[in-house]
């Protein structure tokens, strides 16, 4: 079964120079030149410019998704380069949306590029409703929880991710996805946060810089997936990695119901770990 994200735009032809461009990407079984078109026609939120969100971006723009909302409050720091690509030297003090922005239409210029600020309760359900598809990267669990219940509402795919340390999970909800598939959102699997403190900061443990790039190429593969139909996505399961110890698990979970908890198909697999199992993505960026 092929599953797609539906798109707002209508598709276009390639033009002769974008052939060239994503030739190699026009040549992987079951993207072809029609999914290279959905990715141009594609508009996607990418929620935080950090950690996660650099490779993001970076793939995303280098992939040809069309339209790029990047959304984030916080300004660049010099300990921020260490693993958020996106942003150079020359970038420390700037806006990260400017950054990213810069970055991104330097990268490709077919990218249009859109920038905003803080997402509050007030403005979440039209920025979420307005795009094809969002992908989570921010480093707070309000904001986490902020965009996934706006995107299960909404019935807007969600692709999720978090890390610390050298651990990290992926994942992808969709509550209104085609016959077929398990309608999932992130209080399935999660329904709150954790309390407060229970879970370290990376100002406390750290987080490698090579492992937010592989969690943040798995959630932008993702996204490409769902855009043109390509493979499996991730619905229904969660990816648990622990790039210390070369681990990488793929966890089905089913979604709640009412009154009811997510059950954890395997969640033995979480409990034996000693990481916390939902960590926060990058606190150190709110430090002063």
């Amino acid at each position: 079964m092929t599953i797609t994200v539906p798109l707002k735009r209508a598709t276009v032809p390639l033009r002769a120079e974008q052939h060239d461009r994503y030739l190699r990407t026009l040549l992987v079984p079951g993207i072809g030149v029609a999914g290279q078109q959905r990715l141009l026609a594609a508009n996607i939120l990418v929620v935080g410019a950090g950690g996660l969100g650099s490779p993001v971006l970076l793939y995303l723009a280098a992939a040809g998704v069309g339209q790029i909302t990047v959304a984030d409050t916080d300004v660049v720091d010099v300990t921020n380069l260490q693993r958020q690509i996106v942003h150079s030297r020359e970038s420390v003090g700037r806006r990260k949306t400017a950054s990213a922005a810069g970055r991104i239409c330097g990268l490709n210029p077919d990218i249009a590029v859109t920038e905003r600020g803080f997402l509050t309760s007030e403005d979440i359900d039209e920025a979420v409703a307005s795009h094809d598809l969002v992908i989570e990267c921010s480093d707070t669990f309000d904001t986490k929880f902020l965009v996934a219940d706006a995107c299960a509402s909404a019935g807007v795919p969600l692709v999720w991710g978090t890390i610390i340390s050298t651990t990290y999970q992926v994942g992808a909800f969709w509550t209104r996805p085609p016959t077929g598939l398990p309608a999932t959102s992130l209080r399935d699997l999660y329904p709150a946060a954790p309390p407060t403190g229970s879970t370290p900061s990376s100002a406390e443990v750290g987080v490698l810089g090579a492992a937010c790039g592989q969690a943040g190429s798995a959630m932008a593969t993702e996204a490409v997936k769902l855009i043109t139909g390509l493979g499996e996505p991730l619905i229904g399961r969660i990816l648990i990695a622990d790039v210390a110890a070369a681990r990488w698990n793929t966890v089905e979970y089913v979604a709640a119901t009412r009154g009811q908890e997510a059950e954890i198909a395997h969640a033995e697999a979480i409990m034996r770990t000693d990481k916390p199992a939902m960590p926060d993505d990058d606190l150190t960026e709110r430090l002063p």
